[in-house]
């Protein structure tokens, strides 16, 4: 598929409304949209969503795994998706059917270049630790920061879905991000971080989720203004470096002395990376293993800075 060119540049709301025409968007299941259409409605109830729910059950497995996992515990497991919506809410059911539905349909495809299973595994390490640090963050919802952070890349699952070839050639290069995203730009007339603010807003996610997922990269951006949405965007950069350690990044001591001022930052509180990052390394195995999601083993966050 080949983006046309128009006499004036297209917006990327324009471009990706022509990726979204040629139905090859990676997209949620039909269960997911029904929840996410009653909890946008004034007159559901849990009972309806739970309803929905259990009659997908591989569905009802993830988020009953997610209910009774070490992030809820309190002391009581359900057994059952009525008990686990009232547990959970009916906001991070939809959240959760959402993430699940995504994963589960897209864990491989035709873009050689593109390591699916290194993807989900760096997400799932995102998302950790967006759920752990937003603990830490007055005002802010782990499970919305879990979600939020999940699906912050979904950009470049979109360009591997839509344009397998032509994005295997991009990502040949090994190019910085600042530099593959300029040439996605040029060859897609949008870059994988604008789609992923366009799917959060498809998807009915809030604005500020949407522009801080799509920006989280670009903290000197003014599209981030310096509202709620730009500490939204510095939390998911802070998830991202430490999700990159998960992966196997062993930066120079710059990157740390500059990922311990963002943490300061954002949480508030001194020397917090450690004890973050290790809690995140924990639950990243113990989710990889219930979720079928890859991962490896790490150093503690002391010992990959000692080199």
């Amino acid at each position: 598929m080949t983006i046309r060119q128009k006499t004036a540049m297209p917006t990327r709301r324009e471009v990706f409304q022509t990726l979204q025409n040629s139905h090859q968007l990676p997209m949620p299941s039909q269960t997911a949209l029904q929840v996410m259409r009653l909890c946008q409605s004034d007159a559901a109830s849990l009972e309806d969503i739970a309803h929905v729910v259990q009659a997908d059950p591989a569905l009802s497995a993830e988020v009953l795994k997610y209910a009774n996992s070490a992030f809820l515990a309190t002391g009581v497991q359900v057994a059952s998706i009525q008990r686990a919506a009232v547990k959970l809410g009916m906001k991070t059911i939809s959240h959760l059917a959402l993430c699940f539905s995504l994963v589960a349909a897209n864990r491989k495809g035709s873009c050689r270049a593109f390591d699916y299973e290194r993807f989900w595994s760096t997400s799932l390490a995102r998302a950790i630790a967006g759920k752990t640090l937003a603990s830490h963050v007055k005002g802010s919802d782990p499970d919305e920061l879990f979600t939020c952070a999940l699906l912050s890349h979904m950009g470049e699952l979109v360009l591997a879905s839509v344009f397998p070839d032509e994005y295997e050639i991009i990502l040949a290069e090994d190019a910085s991000c600042e530099t593959r995203k300029t040439m996605e730009r040029m060859r897609f007339a949008i870059d994988s971080a604008e789609l992923t603010a366009e799917l959060f807003l498809d998807w009915g996610l809030p604005a500020t989720y949407a522009l801080a997922a799509g920006f989280h990269e670009e903290l000197d951006t003014s599209e981030l203004g310096e509202s709620t949405t730009r500490n939204v965007a510095e939390l998911l950069n802070l998830c991202c470096r430490l999700a990159a350690l998960c992966s196997g990044d062993r930066p120079a001591a710059p990157w740390f002395e500059a990922t311990e001022k963002l943490a300061q930052s954002v949480t508030g509180k001194d020397d917090i990376c450690p004890m973050v990052f290790d809690t995140v390394v924990e639950q990243w195995h113990e989710w990889g293993k219930a979720f079928a999601i890859a991962t490896t083993a790490c150093p503690s966050y002391e010992e990959v800075k000692a080199g």
